[in-house]
């Protein structure tokens, strides 16, 4: 993917001048890869992925679906 960027003229010279032209894009995504919080999503959903996999709970969370449509019928 590209992204464009716009940096002041003097740091856009260091950076051109101190990173080959064949290794800028790495160069800018590797000190984003480091400078950038950990993906949150990928933590939530690894903690979805567990919560699906405990039978325990998903034992107790079948127990409330029946509450949950019998109550939904004696509203009618």
């Amino acid at each position: 993917m590209q992204v464009l960027l716009h940096l002041p003229d003097a740091l856009a010279y260091r950076f051109k001048s101190a990173i080959p032209k064949r290794e800028r894009s790495a160069f800018v995504a590797d000190l984003l890869a480091k400078a950038l919080p950990a993906d949150h999503e990928d933590k939530l959903y690894l903690i979805a992925q567990a919560v699906e996999s405990d039978s325990v709970l998903a034992e107790e969370m079948a127990d409330w679906d029946v509450v949950s449509i019998e109550g939904l019928h004696d509203a009618h």
